[in-house]
């Protein structure tokens, strides 16, 4: 091969450049705009003012049986292959509506923890409109499934018994929470009012597939209540209809431990394990864009309601236009 040749077969790919700038149906160029590849830095902006607007519905279905000893926590391979299958028991009620999250300012936690405020607002057909506080929400399903250290909790809250009835009506995803919120150099966190540390883990470490994180909860309160999370899948999808690039995956497991359940005798009837699971999608430059997430709860009052539930939440991405008129 000529010397002339061999230049002109390296300048080559410089002339395609070149000829793309200049030629916007140049078929030989490479992608211009690569869609952004998910880190930890980009997959949740969280600049204040950054807002997401999500379809949201909630279904309550008729629990586990009340067994003794419960069944110890699945894994989270066998949670991720029940979330892709219908709760196969009846159905006991419906609500739906929107579920808003937005960045707004900082707040500083009972704990003494200043962090961004993540602003959780939900409107449903059933239950209206409320300001949405999932740490505390969350600290109300340790006191309800696990009376143990029911008091403590109240007392921490500064809270009374009948807080508890507000739990049923609450109906808000865990996994796409509100209220103290933190970007660190190894994840997104979670900050609460009983103390100092995460009160939550989104991410943590990376988003390469296979990473897995776990936390404590409550710790100065419980010893055995923890959540569990995993980068699941890293990939392509689409969701209601709209594709989406690099998508995130992340799988989550809450273990709240056994609740024993008694009848008006104050004997034990049996026990449920009481449980969340579910995922919840991160698009690289966009932010959680759906969320699925079941609750397995231990009836409230055997007496009034003695059967264990499960519940199911869903929430996916509006489009920005949809949004911007849903929030007028």
């Amino acid at each position: 091969m000529s010397r002339i040749n061999v230049l002109l077969l390296a300048a080559l790919p410089l002339l395609l450049l070149a000829g793309c700038r200049d030629d916007d149906d140049c078929i030989d160029c490479p992608p211009a705009d690569l869609p952004p590849e998910p880190t930890l830095a980009n997959i949740w902006p969280h600049a204040d003012g950054t807002q997401w607007v999500y379809d949201f519905a909630f279904k309550q279905y008729v629990g586990p049986d009340i067994t003794d000893p419960p069944p110890p926590l699945p894994s989270l391979a066998d949670l991720h292959a029940a979330l892709q299958l219908s709760i196969p028991t009846d159905l006991i009620e419906a609500d739906a509506g929107l579920y808003r999250l937005e960045f707004d300012g900082q707040v500083t936690t009972h704990s003494g923890v200043t962090a961004q405020r993540l602003v959780g607002t939900i409107e449903t057909v059933r239950g209206g409109a409320r300001a949405v506080d999932s740490e505390r929400a969350l600290l109300l399903a340790v006191a309800r499934a696990r009376p143990d250290c029911r008091d403590v909790v109240l007392a921490r809250l500064g809270l009374t018994r009948d807080a508890l009835k507000s739990l049923d009506d609450a109906r808000e995803p865990y996994f796409l929470g509100s209220y103290a919120f933190a970007f660190e150099d190894s994840g997104y966190f979670g900050y609460g009012d009983i103390s100092t540390h995460h009160s939550w883990v989104y991410l943590a470490d990376d988003v390469a597939v296979g990473t897995e994180f776990s936390l404590q909860l409550v710790p100065e309160i419980l010893d055995d209540a923890w959540l569990y999370g995993r980068v699941w899948s890293v990939g392509d999808r689409v969701v209601e209809g709209v594709a989406w690039d690099n998508v995130v995956e992340c799988m989550y497991a809450v273990d709240l431990g056994v609740q024993a359940v008694m009848n008006e005798d104050g004997e034990s009837v049996g026990s449920v394990r009481v449980y969340f699971y579910g995922t919840t999608l991160f698009v690289p430059e966009v932010g959680p864009i759906a969320c699925d997430e079941r609750h397995v709860l231990a009836p409230e009052d055997v007496l009034q309601d003695p059967v264990a539930s499960y519940q199911e939440y869903r929430c996916r991405l509006v489009p920005p236009a949809a949004a911007r008129a849903a929030a007028r």
